[in-house]
């Protein structure tokens, strides 16, 4: 008994279930790409159960007129003029959806949450990274240590951040006289 109130219900409407038919066919669409096949589903039967007694509602509190400009021509040959919608019912038929897409919204499945607190370390090291890449340089961007002072053209800081590396600079003046002339082959007599 109740289905065959429904179908008399949807039959006196056809072209309101047509309009929101089309809309809930998208949100199932759309929740089908983001949630997989039960999404979309359950997205479209909450779009159409939603927006449907709306717009039905709208077009029962201002029906629509008759126009004045577009005609449809019948089976018979005859020319009928098309009925203009309420703008209330356009506005319940998009705020249904608009609804509906919040009613639904828990149906999608829940993104694993990643966590955004870094290191000032890393953070700095990716900086250089990017830095490097967009500046095409050869060689790492050396920095002072817990800074972004970028130490290029500095390398008699070398000693303080490696102790070990032994530059020219590093060495006392007579040690590094000594270094160049044995670059040279040079002696001093």
């Amino acid at each position: 008994m109740k289905l065959a109130g429904l179908r008399n219900f949807f039959s006196a409407n056809k072209d309101i279930a047509t309009n929101v038919g089309t809309g809930s066919v998208l949100a199932g669409a759309f929740g089908t790409l983001a949630g997989g096949p039960g999404v979309g589903l359950g997205s479209a039967l909450i779009d159409f159960g939603v927006t449907y007694p709306l717009t039905a509602l709208a077009r029962k509190l201002r029906p629509p007129k008759q126009s004045t400009t577009n005609f449809i021509r019948t089976p018979d040959g005859k020319y009928t003029p098309a009925p203009e919608y309420s703008k209330a019912e356009t506005v319940a038929n998009l705020g249904g959806s608009v609804l509906s897409a919040g009613l639904s919204a828990g149906l999608m499945p829940g993104m694993p949450i990643e966590s955004t607190v870094s290191s000032q370390d890393q953070t700095l090291y990716h900086e250089m990274l990017q830095r490097q890449q967009i500046n095409n340089l050869q060689v790492p961007q050396a920095v002072a240590p817990g800074t972004q002072f970028q130490m290029a053209g500095i390398e008699f800081l070398n000693q303080y951040i490696n102790p070990l590396a032994q530059t020219q600079y590093s060495l006392p003046v007579p040690a590094r006289v000594q270094q160049a002339l044995d670059q040279t082959g040079m002696r001093l007599m």
